[in-house]
């Protein structure tokens, strides 16, 4: 079995193992509202309001989509980083092909915005709420989903920021390859000239069969006009041995190559 789809499935059994997060707020589970399937897949998704958080005066808001992982820690990526924000998680299973599937049904994406400004407004939370700004963050599997929200041009133009944290693949096949990082590669652009924010962090775990983060990450250094910095460097997520910095593209190369150093990607989203 190819070593990332077992890292894959065994990661978010060992997110249930490990402590418990760092945020305090209001927690409004949203998977029925959502048609999820909890039962035998695990699918769940939730809202969290950090108890830090100031309701703007004119209602409009900074809502971050998270994608792929238990709440707890798409929660720290808000929490520990103190952002006035409100987080959006969903989790639809291990691997990509549920996100795929689940996100190419372009209405979907649309219904999460929906029904979080209507839970919002309904909890007293925020009286008229309005999305001001939408931030996508996305950890390991979760880029598949990614992927089918960028091919609505409504939504990609909505998206001010672009966060994934050692999750991007795609098919090794050149032409193949072209079209599935091409929503990738223009935001990556974007964010080069400004336009948009685009922050990526990758392993240097190998695959077979498709590309792995390394590769694709190489891909969007090359397409933007850029160039890969040797780096040194130790934090949460482990050892950085080198970075890409070009306008507001910022990409970061980790050693590590187990399940552990994969899910210190996720742990280290705040850093970003």
């Amino acid at each position: 079995m190819i070593r990332a789809t077992v890292i894959a499935i065994l990661f978010f059994s060992a997110l249930t193992l490990l402590a418990q997060g760092v945020g305090v707020g209001t927690r409004i589970d949203l998977t029925t509202k959502l048609n999820l399937n909890n039962g035998t897949t695990g699918q769940f998704a939730q809202l969290f309001v950090p108890d830090y958080f100031v309701v703007p005066a004119d209602g409009n808001f900074t809502l971050v989509v998270h994608l792929h992982s238990a709440s707890w820690a798409a929660e720290d990526e808000v929490y520990r980083s103190h952002v006035n924000t409100i987080l959006f998680n969903i989790h639809l299973g291990g691997l990509s092909s549920p996100y795929q599937s689940w996100f190419s049904n372009a209405a979907n994406f649309q219904k999460i915005l929906d029904t979080v400004v209507s839970v919002l407004r309904a909890n007293n939370i925020i009286a008229n709420p309005q999305i001001r700004r939408l931030i996508v963050t996305s950890f390991s599997a979760g880029y598949a989903g990614v992927r089918e929200i960028f091919k609505s041009s409504t939504y990609y133009s909505r998206i001010h920021a672009l966060t994934l944290a050692d999750g991007l693949h795609c098919n090794s096949d050149s032409a193949t390859m072209r079209i599935q990082m091409q929503d990738f590669l223009r935001f990556a652009r974007e964010a080069r000239d400004r336009r948009k924010v685009f922050l990526l962090t990758h392993s240097s775990i190998q695959t077979t069969g498709y590309e792995n983060t390394t590769s694709t990450a190489n891909y969007l250094i090359t397409n933007i006009g850029s160039t890969r910095q040797p780096f040194s460097a130790v934090d949460e997520i482990g050892t950085q041995y080198s970075r890409c910095d070009t306008g507001h593209s910022h990409l970061k190369g980790y050693l590590g190559d187990t399940a552990s150093d994969h899910l210190k990607h996720l742990y280290g989203m705040y850093l970003m």
